[in-house]
């Protein structure tokens, strides 16, 4: 306990020094960073005087992703480093803080799956991995999935909404010559800028479109379902509940994007996935929701004109996940 006291006032750039120290002296390092870290967790309750940064986080939010970090220090703590940020991303995407999610999220290397198999392949050579790293990496996936959707369809709503400016002119005033072949290049400038925004906005449409259905459609069993069954009743109720507010407001996205971009048909085409026995999405909207969900559908169907209720030949690609 005093030497995580000690450690928890070291600055960050001492910290693989001393960590490096206490493993030379066989120090149970991971024990006592550990213990920092759920100090630092416990002690970070949200209060009415919290400063939001620039980037959209609260301090008291800051202080807990940084606190990531100590469970960063050594490779082989990295599978109980993303055990806890996953639980934390969970934590702050059912609060509807995607700024700190994401914070959480890049805290961890890109090289986490990896160095987890490694460091158990060390002692267990070939052995699979123990079921609660089994799903944490599956989980993790989960969430890097979700994460990157909300970012292509902030980059989708971004790009839609920068639509080039249509030039203007005066019909009712006479121009001269020299004014006339201006207007001409101006034209020509305008109509190669909305072609180059329309073939990025079809790309980008595409990506979107591809990142949601990852989500709705996640391979092997559902997004946020654990590849081994678990027995944490708490952590199983979080993940459900989690799932209950991202699949329909995934789905509504989805819509949008594609409704917005004239893909009507495909708006009827999701709805055969919502309401399939494969996915059992549906048990997760409530009545409102599906309500919401099937008015949009019907207005679809008569845009594209195609009638919903015969339709049952989904043509959306479902392995692209």
């Amino acid at each position: 306990a005093l030497l995580s006291e000690v450690l928890s006032d070291v600055e960050e750039v001492l910290r693989a020094q001393c960590v490096q120290h206490a493993v030379e002296n066989n120090v149970p390092i991971e024990e006592v960073t550990m213990r920092i870290y759920q100090k630092i967790i416990s002690e970070s309750s949200p209060s009415n005087n919290d400063v939001i940064s620039v980037a959209n986080i609260s301090d008291t939010d800051a202080k807990i992703v940084s606190a990531v970090s100590w469970l960063l220090l050594t490779e082989v703590q990295r599978s109980a480093a993303l055990r806890e940020a996953n639980r934390l991303i969970i934590r702050f995407l059912g609060a509807r803080k995607h700024a700190p999610a994401c914070a959480v999220f890049e805290m961890l290397p890109p090289d986490t799956i990896e160095v987890i198999h490694r460091e158990w392949s060390k002692e267990y050579q070939n052995t699979p991995l123990p079921p609660d790293d089994t799903n944490a990496v599956r989980e993790y996936l989960c969430l890097q999935a979700y994460l990157d959707t909300h970012q292509a369809y902030s980059d989708w709503c971004s790009h839609s909404a920068n639509r080039p400016s249509t030039p203007h002119c005066n019909p009712d005033r006479t121009i001269t010559f020299s004014e006339q072949v201006a207007q001409e290049e101006k034209k020509k400038s305008y109509d190669m800028s909305l072609q180059r925004w329309e073939q990025n906005l079809t790309v980008q449409t595409q990506l979107t479109r591809d990142k949601m259905l990852n989500v709705l459609l996640f391979i092997d069993g559902g997004w946020l379902i654990d590849e081994v069954e678990g027995t944490d009743n708490t952590r199983i109720e979080q993940l459900e509940a989690l799932r209950g507010q991202c699949i329909p407001s995934t789905t509504f996205l989805l819509v949008n994007v594609l409704r917005e971009s004239g893909q009507d048909q495909a708006v009827v085409e999701l709805c055969e996935y919502i309401a399939s026995e494969q996915y059992q999405l549906y048990k997760l909207f409530n009545q409102q929701q599906l309500k919401d969900l099937l008015d949009k559908v019907y207005d679809s169907s008569i845009r594209c004109e195609c009638d919903p209720l015969q339709y049952n030949a989904p043509a959306i690609d479902d392995t692209a996940s």
